[in-house]
């Protein structure tokens, strides 16, 4: 009985040295834990833009006459119709030394302001002008039936000659003669005016430095040295002095 007891002791010694051992023993590996990646950005696809179409090219009015500003006509015969009545006159340069040629119109009904910036003659319907001095000039034609119009001219310097003005020299000029007023000329630089039947005595002209002139046997030659106007006074005996307006270009 009692080698019995003493085996069931020592079961029970195994059993629990082995119950020890399992509570000692190292624990085992844990839960898997996923090792860091690296985070790549999200990549956002562009918004899509609809495409805008090109614009139209507008087509702009055309112009039927030339716009203000434009370059000047130079030294021409510029003709003008006082019986149009069409569409207003536009704004008109020219070169001093040219010539405005209104046509169409009586003695009467035709003014410029200011006066001293040409030099106007008529005869049978016809008033030319010739452009003697720079500036701006306002021109304006009353035909007499309620319907007045105007003329906005702007007169500038010449830079040459054109058919306005004469190439022809010596230039006369009559100094006994009678008639109508001499109508302004216009000359090139070099140009020789002609003065006869004049004694030494009568005649001015002014700039004085704008011409040499030399005297004969009552013929003066007058040579023009530079561009401008000059204005010549010439009295013959007892008449009433006369005056001849020269437009010189180069």
């Amino acid at each position: 009985m009692r080698s019995l007891s003493l085996l069931r002791l020592a079961a029970v010694g195994a059993l629990a040295l082995a119950a020890a051992a399992g509570c000692t023993s190292p624990p085992g590996p844990g839960p898997a834990v996923p090792s860091p990646t690296a985070t790549t950005p999200a990549v956002t696809a562009p918004a899509t833009v609809a495409a805008v179409p090109a614009a139209e090219p507008v087509a702009l009015p055309r112009q039927t006459r030339p716009p203000t500003g434009q370059a000047c006509l130079g030294t021409v015969i510029h003709r003008v119709d006082a019986a149009d009545n069409g569409p207003p006159w536009l704004p008109l340069c020219m070169a001093v030394g040219g010539i405005l040629r209104v046509e169409n119109l009586g003695p009467e009904g035709f003014t410029r302001t200011p006066p001293d910036k040409m030099d106007c003659w008529y005869e049978a319907g016809v008033r030319e002008c010739r452009l003697i001095h720079t500036g701006k000039v306002l021109v304006t034609i009353d035909r007499g039936d309620a319907r007045v119009r105007t003329l906005s001219l702007t007169i500038v310097s010449s830079s040459k000659p054109g058919p306005a003005c004469l190439a022809t020299a010596p230039y006369p000029i009559d100094a006994a003669e009678g008639g109508p007023p001499w109508t302004a000329l216009c000359l090139k630089v070099g140009a020789v005016l002609r003065v006869t039947n004049l004694g030494p005595e009568g005649f001015v002209v002014h700039p004085a430095d704008a011409v040499r002139c030399s005297y004969e046997a009552a013929v003066r030659d007058c040579r023009f040295l530079r561009t401008g106007t000059a204005t010549f006074t010439i009295t013959h005996g007892d008449s009433m002095p006369r005056t001849l307006t020269v437009v010189v270009v180069s």
